[in-house]
């Protein structure tokens, strides 16, 4: 699939070409899983800096400087993606990128950038780049999904803009279709064995209407998993001191987990 980008749409900075061009430069390890690991590990220490993407008109922001959660999941898979691919290069890391922030990979203003993680996993399986390996060991909670139309107030592109908000309460019909499996934190020890590095880990929410607290990926050190992520607490990306089940169980607003595999 290729996607055609006008440049009005797109913020990539020097710097941000750089990164990518060293990362995209070097060989990919042999399987996806491995070369996600290798990627995410050249950004250890990169700042938390949360809201990178919030721009007006909206437009593909390329941040490799300073991430959140979720914008390095993003990132990394992009541009793991375009490592393997024989035509690897910024254009291709950029096309990843938007296809996977993007419904359709189409920008068209803020509702069409996928807000709640399931969502973007979601179209990421559909494309065939990731497994939901949740529904294999899971099981369904009944939960409405509907933080941002409910909280609104808390989104200044939502606050004032009822046409946006419309779109936004579509996005979470069409979400609520589906069932909402997840692995609850009582549960995790029966599937930890069958969590594979690279893996993306997403937190499920006791928050009332909301999927997803944070995400990551998962990695093997001295046998025990752990999660590298860009941490809230620690204001970087790093690889956890604590396991991910000790994670898993400090953290409260974390239900359990959604377990996401690259598909090569």
């Amino acid at each position: 699939m290729r996607i055609f980008f006008l440049s009005l749409l797109i913020c990539f900075s020097a710097s941000a070409q750089e990164s990518a061009l060293k990362i995209l430069q070097t060989p990919p390890k042999e399987k996806l899983n491995k070369t996600i690991l290798d990627v995410a590990g050249q950004f250890l220490g990169k700042p938390y800096v949360p809201a990178t993407l919030e721009k007006i008109p909206e437009a593909l922001v390329v941040n490799l400087e300073e991430f959140d959660c979720f914008t390095l999941v993003e990132n990394v898979l992009a541009l793991s993606l375009a490592k393997h691919n024989a035509e690897a290069g910024l254009d291709v890391y950029r096309e990843y990128l938007q296809l996977l922030r993007y419904r359709d990979g189409v920008i068209d203003g803020y509702p069409s950038r996928m807000h709640y993680f399931t969502d973007w996993a979601r179209q990421a399986t559909d494309n065939g780049i990731l497994v939901n390996i949740t529904e294999e060991v899971g099981e369904v909670q009944e939960k409405p999904i509907d933080f941002m139309s409910a909280n609104r107030r808390l989104y200044p592109a939502l606050a004032t803009d009822d046409k946006a908000l419309a779109a936004i309460v579509s996005t979470e019909k069409a979400l609520n279709e589906h069932p909402f499996y997840y692995v609850p934190k009582s549960k995790f020890s029966a599937v930890e064995d069958q969590i594979e590095d690279g893996d993306i880990i997403a937190f499920t929410s006791v928050v009332k209407g909301l999927d997803v607290n944070h995400e990551g990926f998962a990695i093997r050190k001295g046998g025990k998993l752990y999660l590298l992520h860009a941490s809230l607490d620690e204001k970087k990306v790093i690889i956890s001191k604590e396991t991910l089940q000790q994670y898993l169980e400090r953290i409260k607003k974390h239900s359990g987990i959604l377990i996401f595999r690259p598909t090569r």
